[in-house]
């Protein structure tokens, strides 16, 4: 039987748009700039970390520290970069936060452990470090950062920046282009690192939504204002990772059965309340 041209076009559309509703998982990658070795990251991340702890000391609270690491190292096992060798640590702040280094130093402030209601939260969370990880967000950014620095000294070796106004941007930001271009590549990092924490999450045994529950939480706390500590301006705001995270969990809906909540989890709040508070923040002056 002979199929109409028009009905071909049809067919055609219906597989593509079937093919576009498909979720899935960004595959990580370096940027094409980037030529750093996994031994320079970690050469990096350790020095980082260095520095990092110098004015953020860890709890050196055992119970913590411990049961923070069996949930971050059993979501970054798997992870796209399982042979990194990831340390999670706890800070005693009381501000809503946590951040990740190059090679796989990932701090946690207490005050997120405080605010978190369950295991699948805090596992969605430290996915999402751990993504940014995995994604070499944070060397993308220094080898962008070193591209860019060697083509203005190139540019100012050609005699190219005679305008003094030009010259001054070029020094202060890194040229227009890498101002703009940074902070719409912040916008998709950050949306990078939810999609690779949600499907990370998921295959370590957790309940994806824990991301999606603790997000929408911080995009009602308006009152709460330690709990924006997380959320720099170039990055999405809350409800609308929210609202992108559902639209893939409704492609790839998740497995039954995962982790929501557990014992260890339970035991790690009750131990959390036994503390003394942690130090208020210093004041700007």
């Amino acid at each position: 039987m002979k199929i109409s041209a028009t009905a071909q076009l049809t067919l055609l559309l219906a597989a593509f748009a079937a093919a576009s509703a498909l979720a899935e998982e960004p595959h990580a990658s370096r940027a094409f700039y980037n030529s750093f070795s996994d031994a320079e990251e970690m050469a990096m991340g350790r020095s980082a970390a260095e520095d990092v702890e110098k004015t953020r000391p860890p709890l050196a609270d055992a119970e913590l520290t411990d049961y923070l690491n069996q949930v971050g190292r059993a979501v970054a096992a798997k992870s796209q970069r399982p042979q990194l060798e990831f340390h999670f640590k706890v800070v005693n702040s009381p501000s809503v936060n946590a951040f990740s280094l190059p090679s796989g130093y990932v701090y946690v402030n207490r005050g997120l452990l405080e605010v978190v209601e369950s295991e699948a939260e805090l596992a969605g969370v430290l996915s999402h470090e751990v993504g940014h990880v995995v994604a070499f967000h944070s060397m993308n950014d220094v080898a962008r950062q070193e591209w860019a620095d060697r083509a203005i000294s190139e540019v100012k070796k050609a005699g190219l920046t005679q305008d003094q106004q030009i010259q001054n941007m070029i020094e202060k930001y890194g040229g227009t282009a890498f101002l703009f271009v940074n902070k719409k590549f912040s916008r998709e990092e950050e949306n990078e690192a939810d999609l690779l924490g949600l499907y990370n999450t998921e295959r370590a045994g957790w309940d994806p939504n824990g991301l999606i529950i603790f997000l929408n939480r911080l995009a009602h706390a308006g009152a709460e204002k330690d709990l924006y500590a997380i959320l720099l301006r170039n990055h999405p705001l809350p409800e609308e990772r929210v609202a992108d995270l559902k639209a893939e969990l409704k492609l790839s809906p998740p497995a039954k059965g995962l982790i929501k909540n557990g014992d260890a989890f339970r035991r790690m709040k009750d131990h959390l309340r036994t503390l003394p508070p942690p130090p208020e923040p210093r004041k700007q002056q």
